[in-house]
Order: C-alpha cells, then sequence, then structure tokens
C-alpha cells in the first residue's frame, strides 16, 4: 500500500512539475500550509448561504446543484454572469473535474483543476462575503491503477481551498468524491443549507381555522371519554 502512495505521488508532482505560472505558486504554497498542518480558524456562526456562485453548472453535477439549490430558496450566480463582476455572494462553490479512469483522467485532472479551477478559485474567492463558505466538489471513479495519483491531487486541491479560504476569512468545506453525482449533490447542500435554514416549499401554513377545527375534534373525543 505504501509503495502504492508514493507511486501515486511521484506521478501527481511529475505532472504537477509541468505546470507554470500562477497556479504551480498557489499550489506548491497551499502544500507547505497543509504539510505545516497550519490551522483554519472557524467562524463560530457561519452565515446563512442565500446566493451561490457556482463556478460550473453546464456538466451533471453542475446541473444537479444548481437545480437543488435553487430548490432551496438559494439564488444561484453562474461563471461568467454577473457575480463575476460586481455582486457579493454568501458562498463559493467550485465544481472540480470528473475522475475518469486512465492517465488520459490523469492528464484531465491536472489541466481542468490543479490549472484552470485552481485559477477560479483565486479568482473569485474575493467575492465572498467575510464569515461565508468556500466549498470545491467533484464526481467520478474513485478506484483504479491511478487512484492513488488522483488521492495526491486531492490533497493539493484541499490545502489550496484551505489555505484560499483563510485568506479569505471564510469557512473551507471540502465534499468528499463519490461516483454517484446525486449523492455528490446531496451532499453538498447538506453543507451548504443545513436543514434549519432551508425553505421547505412542499409545507403549506396550517390555517387558523384547521387548528380550530382540530382542537374542537379533540375535545369532543375527550369528552365522549370521560363520559
Amino acid at each position: 500500500m505504501s509503495d502504492g502512495i508514493e507511486a501515486g505521488a511521484g506521478l501527481a508532482w511529475r505532472l504537477l512539475a509541468t505546470l507554470e505560472g500562477g497556479s504551480i505558486l498557489l499550489a506548491t504554497s497551499a502544500l507547505i500550509a497543509y504539510t505545516a498542518r497550519a490551522r483554519v480558524r472557524k467562524h463560530k456562526r457561519r452565515r446563512d448561504v442565500k446566493t451561490v456562485l457556482v463556478t460550473n453548472t453546464t456538466n451533471s453535477l453542475g446541473k444537479e446543484v444548481k437545480r437543488r439549490l435553487e430548490a432551496c430558496g438559494c439564488i444561484v450566480h453562474t461563471v461568467p454572469g454577473e457575480a463575476t463582476s460586481n455582486s457579493r455572494v454568501d458562498a463559493l462553490l467550485v465544481i472540480g473535474a470528473e475522475t475518469r479512469p486512465g492517465l488520459d483522467g490523469i492528464a484531465k485532472l491536472v489541466s481542468a483543476d490543479v490549472y484552470d479551477n485552481l485559477k477560479l478559485l483565486e479568482s473569485l474567492s474575493h467575492l465572498v462575503q467575510r464569515g461565508g463558505c468556500i466549498a470545491w466538489a467533484s464526481a467520478g471513479a474513485l478506484d483504479d491503477v491511478y487512484s492513488e495519483a488522483t488521492r495526491a491531487f486531492d490533497a493539493v486541491l484541499r490545502a489550496s481551498l484551505n489555505y484560499v479560504a483563510k485568506k479569505s476569512r471564510c469557512e473551507a468545506i471540502w465534499i468528499d468524491k463519490d461516483e454517484s453525482i446525486e449523492r455528490v449533490a446531496e451532499n453538498i447542500i447538506a453543507a451548504l443549507v443545513p436543514c434549519d435554514t432551508r425553505q421547505n416549499t412542499s409545507v403549506q401554513p396550517y390555517p387558523i381555522r384547521n387548528i380550530a377545527v382540530q382542537i374542537s375534534k379533540f375535545f369532543g373525543r375527550w369528552f365522549k371519554i370521560i363520559t
């Protein structure tokens, strides 16, 4: 097992070394912070999430998350859009690349996540209001010959998320990867919009007249019992 981890990490760093510019600097800085186990101070009370900026609403996970967030009463901003220029949001959700089996899947993970999505994470983080949250989630294959390399990249991505969230004075939320898009979407909603802050559109206000009728029925049955 340890040999697999070392081999995966070695492949991850060899691919990571091919990157250039700000992404490699961000990933390296984040990894140093992660290795040193820098603690991210969490706010005692996170602001309620009513507006969310989602980086990708065109793939399967992004579409499903957008649908569920809007069903909870949240306003969803997309990229590109108004939120990228002048609007502040309560949460930023980075939709990571879908992990695919094989070396081609790892190559896509490097180009889409370690390069493009890290740039989005850093460039959009300033739009999140202080006390909000910044989340990262993705779906895809978990177990194949390159799974250890995938886990090594995930460690870099998670460290980058913590690093950026700390600078933005926000809470970092890492959603564990899963092959099921529905399960990932469910975990995202549970993390961003706790049950006590959701708008329950399926429950209608109970009319006062109905309450009176129910009370009347209760006392009627009670009176029959005692007589």
